[in-house]
Order: C-alpha cells, then structure tokens, then sequence
C-alpha cells in the first residue's frame, strides 16, 4: 500500500520562492558546425543561454597588423557594424539558429586586434585592449545584435543578444597580459576593471537594459601564473580583507561596473569540498565571493546599472569516466553535479554555465583526455554523439539530504523552469520500493525546495522528484557525500 501523503514544510524563504536558477552550455566548437543538432539538444537540455567567444581580432581585417583597415576613400568607422572591414558571417548565423531554438545568446568579447591592445604587450592576443577601441568594438557588436538592425542579407533583422561578457580568465597569465608588473605584483586587475568599465558605458548606451558580465575568474592562484580569484577581485575592486571580513580601501576611489560578476569554480574533489587557500575557488567556497561582492556594492565599489550584480558560473564541469580514464563514474559525477547545482543555487547564484555539450576529442601527449566534460559522449559526428547519464541531472537537478531525525530537505528544478506540481518519492525500506511521500509546487521559475518530515521512508535510501503526469528526476542517496581528490580534467 502506497504511504498516505505527509505535510512539507518549507525551509526557503520569502524571497527565495521567486528565486531562478537559470543554466547555460559554453561550447567552443559546436555551435559553429552546420547543424541544427547542436541547438536542438541544448534547448532539450533545459538551458536557456549559450555562450561562445567573440574573437575581435578574426572579425576585423588588418587584425594582425599594428595599423588600422581602411583607405582614405573608405575609412574604417570602428563604431559601424555595417562596416565592410567586419566579418560577421558566423556570429549572424549562430545568432539566429539560438534565436529559432528559444535560446539566447551570450558573447565573450576576446582576443584584440594588434592595433588595438596597449602598448606595454602587443604581441600577444591575450594583450588587454586600449579601452577606447574595445567601446567602439562593443558598440558595434551590442548595435549589430541590438534586435533592429538588418543587415542586408536577405534574412531580416538579427535578433537581440543581451549578455555580453568582457573577456575569459584574466587572472591566469595564459589569457591576459599584462599580468605582472615589472616588480613582480599584479597588474592584471587593476588593467582589466578599465577595460571591463570601458565595455560596459558602451554595451548600456547602446540599450540600458543589456547585461554585462565580468570575465570568469580562474579558480586557483599559482605563483606567477594566476592570481586566485578572491584577491583578484579584492583588487579590482577596492577591497581587502580576508574572505570573513572584506572591507574598502580608504582612497582607492575606482568604481568598477557589472551586472554580474563571474567564476570558474572548478572543483579539484567533491561538491562539498573547500579549497587549501583561502583565497582560491571551489563550489563549497562561492558564499565567499558572494560575501565579498556584497560588501563591495555597499561600500560603493560594484555598481550596476540594474540596480544589482548578480554572480554567474560561466565554466563549470567533472570529466567522465568514460570516455577520461581519469574523470568520474557516470553514476558520482551525477550526484556530484546535482549537489553542486544546489549549492551554486544556494550561494546565490543566478546563472551557470556547464562546459561544454560533447565531449573534445583525443588528443596527443600528456593533455590527451582533457575535456571530457560534454553532456554527449563524442560520436564520429554530432548526430551520433550518445548522451551520459549527467545530462539528465543537468536538465532536471534534484537534491535532498536528512537533517537530525526531523526528516529530509530537498531542492529542484523543473526541466523547463515553469511551475509544475511536482511528487517526491522515497524507499520505504533499504531494499524496498520506492513510494509517494509528499507534493510541492514548483515556482514560476521551475525551483521547487522544502523540508519533507521524517516519517515512512529510510534514512539509509534515495529519493526522486517526478512531475506529476511527466519527467522523474535522478534518484539522490540521502547519504553524506565524500570529499575525495578529483581533478576536474581528469
């Protein structure tokens, strides 16, 4: 006989039952191939956004000289998305075919022309841009892709793209110069935040109500090869302090400006796992980068104009095993990234990005199984790529855990991030079947929490959300998570 239906008690509160917790796919290779296949997946995997590299320097002729397109009867208008020096053909492409799919695009803004990077390293791609020509590039780009421009191709007006990211890691020496001053402190963040503001007065001319979001933050400090990312903002920002206690800088007026600041929080263990420096990056550690952003908005430091700085996740990911000899067993890696997706929920983060949709493929040498993250198993093409089990923790996240003898809370989200009534199933014993224990309404935004009180159900069991006349989440153990040693590559 089924259990009869037992009280929930909510545990979120007022503010949280409106809260979203929107997700993304980040994909450097996909998007691009003449495939609706790529598009077609991503929409079925619950996100809604993807994010891909706006590479400057390939888009704009003369992008490896140290002078400027344009001719005396055609000069070059940076500001000009008609401009007949721009290249634009793929980024219209991959915009439109997000566009038919229901998703929205997210462009990072990378990699500046040789004209335009400053003077102290011009050699390098990953050289940070004079802010007065990333302006004019951001103006271009943000117009293009403002949702009423046309751009004479026979197609009609390009849809909006609204997120516009400002760069990729600049706290790691391999995708920003200059990284170091001559006497061996950081100049990265004090370099970067002039680009990042410069961006961001650009992008919000164009539409005030475009979001800009700071470059992610790599997740650990190396010595002469990354900054961890807390010291990284603390910089940019104005701040120091610790993690616990973050506060201004007396005389540091500079005010830097985001709609959200972002993370990579790659995680080298388990969900739960903390980081040996207090000023890296894990999951478990974002409440204090939240704490931090949090201060530094109050004391006048981070400001937007939407009132507010959200903190995105724009990379996150655990190879698998397989096709990584080194990644992690389908069955932990979907417990893993369904407990992490809780706990980025619950540091308040808005949006996050999974790296990436398919797996990359073999390669040489000693990085031969990197990035075998891809909620697809690699096939010969995209269309016989295979999907892993994570992909259904991504598309539908569910996660419980007991607390005392009162029972077990829970938190979810929808597939499709609407409101549904959604019935939670528990073992009624070790070996048993599984039963209905409880009912709970989903939120506008598909977000689904509470305290299910312990009663009818083992605590030594797994528990699944299952929408009613529809989807079953993945079966979470109401066991402790380990924190053991994973690299997230592999």
């Amino acid at each position: 006989m089924l259990l009869s239906l037992i009280g929930i008690s909510t545990f979120a509160s007022p503010a949280d039952a409106a809260r979203s917790f929107t997700t993304g796919i980040v994909d450097g290779d996909s998007y691009h191939l003449d495939s609706e296949t790529p598009f077609n997946r991503t929409a079925s995997s619950g996100a809604k956004l993807i994010k891909n590299n706006l590479y400057w320097v390939y888009m704009v002729s003369n992008g490896d000289s140290a002078d400027r397109p344009g001719t005396e009867s055609q000069p070059f208008v940076p500001t000009d998305p008609a401009s007949p020096y721009y290249n634009w053909g793929g980024y219209d492409r991959m915009v439109r075919k997000a566009d038919a799919h229901g998703l929205e695009m997210v462009f990072s803004i990378v990699s500046a022309p040789r004209w335009a990077r400053i003077a102290s390293c011009a050699g390098s791609d990953v050289c940070s841009a004079k802010p007065a020509d990333l302006a004019d590039f951001a103006t271009a780009a943000a117009t293009r892709y403002s949702g009423s421009f046309d751009p004479g191709d026979g197609n009609g007006v390009l849809p909006r793209v609204k997120f516009w990211q400002i760069g990729v890691e600049p706290n790691f020496h391999l995708f920003y110069k200059p990284f170091l001053k001559a006497n061996g402190t950081p100049a990265a963040p004090y370099e970067y935040r002039k680009s990042l503001n410069a961006a961001y007065d650009a992008i919000h001319a164009v539409d005030d109500s475009n979001m800009v979001i700071s470059a992610g933050l790599a997740p650990n400090g190396k010595k002469r090869q990354s900054i961890a990312p807390l010291d990284f903002t603390r910089r940019a920002l104005c701040m120091t302090g610790n993690f616990k206690n973050p506060r201004p800088i007396r005389g540091c007026n500079f005010t830097v400006k985001a709609d959200a600041w972002s993370i990579h929080p790659y995680t080298t263990g388990g969900p739960t796992h903390l980081p040996n420096k207090g000023d890296d990056m894990s999951v478990a550690a974002l409440p204090r980068l939240q704490k931090l952003l949090t201060a530094a908005t109050r004391a006048g430091k981070l400001t937007s104009n939407l009132g507010h700085t959200d903190l995105w996740v724009t990379e996150f990911s655990w190879d698998s095993k397989p096709p990584d000899p080194g990644g992690l067993p389908w069955n932990l890696q979907t417990r893993w990234v369904a407990q992490a997706m809780y706990l980025m929920y619950k540091a308040r983060v808005t949006t996050m990005f999974w790296f990436g949709l398919r797996d990359q493929p073999k390669g040489p040498g000693k990085w031969s199984w990197t990035f075998q993250s891809g909620l697809y198993l690699r096939g010969a093409t995209i269309e016989k790529d295979k999907p892993k089990k994570v992909l259904k923790a991504f598309r539908y996240p569910f996660y419980a855990q007991l607390v005392g003898k009162k029972g077990f809370s829970f938190w979810g989200r929808t597939p499709t991030s609407k409101t549904a009534t959604v019935d939670l199933f528990a073992r009624r014993r070790a070996r048993g079947g599984f039963a209905r224990v409880g009912t709970v309404r989903a939120n506008a935004n598909g977000i689904f929490t509470g305290m299910m009180r312990r009663r009818g159900f083992t605590a030594k069991g797994s528990v699944y959300a299952k929408i009613r006349g529809g989807q079953a989440s993945v079966a979470f153990g109401l066991w402790k998570t380990k924190d053991i040693y994973q690299p997230p590559f592999g």
